[in-house]
């Protein structure tokens, strides 16, 4: 079953999906606004520029497309803090220098307007993902400057900050829109977890019931012809005597070895049971330790060879407790003989190791 998107992951999508940061028509709408910004610019001859002002002009441009391709880049929401505040400033010092790059004889506004409409745009989509206030700042810093840019070109206070208010109030739409919006978006965050939570229990009702059902299939298969035959008053001759003997074991292994038990265990146990092995499974905390397929196929193929290698005693196989030294361990017990296998931690690899057999003879 596929996993459920968690409200974290959902809240972090879901802005930059709703803006379609990643959709051809916004690329090509921020393309047109650059290309009309670069036009209006380059088509500016009502004065002589210095070397300098040309060199402002082209660090206003680099900067201010640099801003406003990365205000609308990523897939992060919010936008995060220090790449915000790096296009905020990025962006005002573009649209300051773009304004003192201008010639004093330019006498009308398209000139140093078409900078701040695109600074107006990047402190949009800044304010949309996230990062209002960062937005807000910029915007302030930006009239502090026109109004400067205007008294230096011998104008009023008044007549800098004019324009710039005006082009800045775009921001109140866009800061609504985000205030409306992303408290939407957390609620819908919740919904989906409380929705991925009812969705897990339900996995795990139904894996229950699974195992359960299997249990019962395969109590009905392998014990109800023994209970039958107690039913009947049948007597067992010593071959079915030993088949209920060894299901009963099984089903003990099952229960109380979970990590070491599966089909190719189940059978090497019958085998050495057979040889009369007294075979023992436990797990003291399998279900806790953070097993991977490779460390339980190596715990299974390690008790597998020790039970095809045992030919008399007691073969006690038991997954540690969490906390321990060790993970694992194998005891082989014979009359005269002790063998112990431990499997061991090692930088978080897990490793066997065999010590000496213990000659009890002696």
């Amino acid at each position: 079953m596929t996993r459920p998107v968690r409200g974290d992951e959902l809240a972090e999508v879901a802005m930059p999906t709703m803006l379609g940061l990643a959709s051809v028509r916004l690329r090509v709408a921020l393309a047109v606004l650059i290309g009309a910004y670069l036009f209006v610019r380059c088509t500016d001859f009502t004065g002589a520029r210095t070397g300098f002002q040309w060199l402002l002009e082209a660090a206003g441009a680099v900067g201010l497309t640099a801003a406003l391709l990365a205000s609308a880049h990523g897939d992060r929401d919010p936008l995060p803090r220090m790449s915000a505040a790096g296009i905020a400033g990025v962006s005002t010092a573009a649209l300051v220098a773009a304004w003192w790059a201008l010639p004093l004889s330019a006498g009308h506004w398209v000139q140093p307007g078409a900078p701040l409409v695109v600074f107006a745009v990047t402190a949009g989509l800044l304010t949309l993902r996230g990062r209002a206030p960062l937005a807000w700042v910029a915007c302030v810093v930006a009239v502090v400057f026109a109004a400067w840019w205007s008294v230096d070109r011998g104008g009023t206070l008044v007549a800098g900050g004019q324009i710039t208010l005006r082009i800045a109030a775009s921001l109140l739409p866009a800061t609504l829109m985000a205030v409306l919006i992303r408290p939407m978006v957390r609620l819908t965050g919740v919904l989906e977890d409380r929705r991925a939570d009812l969705l897990e229990r339900a996995a795990a009702t139904t894996a229950v019931l699974a195992e359960r059902r299997d249990r019962m299939l395969r109590f009905d298969r392998d014990v109800r012809p023994y209970l039958r035959q107690v039913a009947d008053g049948a007597t067992f001759d010593e071959a079915e005597a030993t088949r209920a003997r060894l299901l009963e074991l099984d089903l003990r292994d099952e229960t109380r070895g979970r990590t070491w038990y599966s089909p190719t265990v189940k059978v090497a146990i019958e085998r050495a049971r057979m040889r009369t092995v007294q075979v023992r499974l436990l797990d003291d905390g399998g279900e806790e330790h953070p097993f991977s397929e490779e460390d339980r196929a190596s715990l299974r193929s390690r008790l597998v060879d020790v039970l095809d290698h045992a030919d008399a005693g007691a073969v006690t196989a038991r997954i540690l407790p969490p906390g321990r030294d060790h993970v694992a361990v194998i005891n082989v017990v014979t009359v005269d003989r002790v063998t112990r296998s431990v499997l061991c931690s090692e930088g978080g690899d897990l490793a066997w190791q065999v010590t000496e057999g213990v000659d009890l003879a002696e």
